[in-house]
């Protein structure tokens, strides 16, 4: 589909959009990515999100939208380009992290996802310094990508009380659930 941005709706499910988040032109290392990606004219929104209370952080989740618009010349290059460029482990030197994509990435097609293709996929983060805090020296981030000929977004979704145990949290399928739904509420007309 042609023609849209991405606004990262304010609700999207049980969570809810914390602050103003970023949109707008692109960063360097955006552009490369985008060039990477084939998108034209690439614009680009991010939003972080939260459930529960932050009175109790241990039942509190997170999910993030990172998205750029523009002219996508192919959604499934873009995807594979995407994922690729999580696979190049860009940032690992200055955030002491060491990423690893986890299989390979699986189509997914939850109920009402129309228009647009989604490739799933499990990315591993470890870090890479020494830890002086206690907690897992790894933990692994489902995450979706969708893409049609307009947009492309990248959510991931985190529960923290699951990943201090080491365990993860968010299934491919329900990070899928939650990425058609983020399509749906945060696409508007360009």
């Amino acid at each position: 589909t042609k023609g849209y941005k991405i606004t990262p709706a304010s609700t999207v499910g049980e969570f809810k959009k914390e602050g103003d988040g970023k949109s707008g032109e692109l960063a360097p290392e955006q552009k490369v990515a985008a060039d990477a990606m084939g998108i034209k004219n690439a614009q680009q929104a991010q939003a972080s999100y939260k459930s529960g209370s932050s009175n109790d952080p241990l039942k509190t989740k997170n999910m993030s939208l990172n998205g750029m618009w523009g002219e996508v010349a192919d959604p499934e290059k873009a995807i594979d380009a995407a994922f690729a460029n999580y696979g190049k482990n860009q940032g690992a030197k200055t955030q002491d992290v060491k990423v690893t994509l986890v299989g390979s990435a699986e189509s997914k097609t939850p109920a009402g996802f129309e228009g647009a293709l989604m490739k799933c996929q499990n990315v591993t983060l470890e870090t890479t310094k020494e830890q002086t805090t206690p907690g897992p020296k790894s933990f692994t981030v489902p995450t979706c990508i969708w893409a049609d000929y307009g947009t492309v977004g990248v959510v991931n979704a985190l529960d923290p009380s699951t990943m201090l145990t080491g365990g993860q949290g968010f299934t491919l399928d329900q990070v899928a659930e939650l990425t058609a739904q983020q399509y749906k509420a945060s696409r508007s007309k360009a």
